[in-house]
């Protein structure tokens, strides 16, 4: 939702081992929207934050952000950032992606942001991505095992739910 939080009931998004949220409305605004991305890093059903900068070469420029704040809350928050390697996104690109690197996101994960079966032949377009920002491969979730993701983001709801309560 425009004000950052889920758009799925708690009860249906905690019966997924794995929450990718992006935004989808509001995607042409021009004001900063660094508290909009906060509040969607602290929802602790997602994992993932999917297609960062919501940009579509020649249709929208994406969302503005002070990205420093809003990539340091994932690595605080131990969130994944999605490098969308969908050739007309190319989300975050490699500028960005070095930037969250540097702000000590840890996990990242390669998305092909695909609607058919041709678009996954996109996915080499994000593992440059992060060969050019110095994301090392152990640290993109398309690289662990099936064991590893489910571990970490059951781990990951668990400590945000201890936060919750605390």
């Amino acid at each position: 939702f425009p004000d950052g939080t889920m758009d799925m009931d708690d009860e249906s998004l905690s019966t997924l081992d794995l929450v990718l949220g992006a935004f989808h409305s509001k995607l042409r605004s021009t004001v900063d929207e660094t508290e909009r991305y906060l509040a969607a890093l602290r929802q602790p059903r997602l994992h993932v934050l999917a297609h960062p900068k919501a940009r579509m070469y020649g249709r929208r420029v994406g969302l503005v952000a002070d990205w420093r704040r809003v990539f340091a809350e994932a690595a605080r928050l131990g969130k994944a950032i999605e490098l969308d390697a969908t050739v007309w996104r190319q989300d975050l690109n490699v500028a960005l992606a070095t930037l969250a690197r540097e702000e000590g996101v840890r996990w990242f994960s390669i998305g092909s942001d695909a609607h058919n079966e041709l678009e996954l032949e996109f996915l080499p377009f994000g593992m440059a991505t992060a060969a050019r920002a110095g994301i090392e491969r152990d640290r993109i979730l398309n690289y662990r095992s099936i064991d590893f993701v489910r571990t970490w983001a059951r781990e990951l709801a668990e400590e945000e739910r201890i936060g919750l309560d605390s």
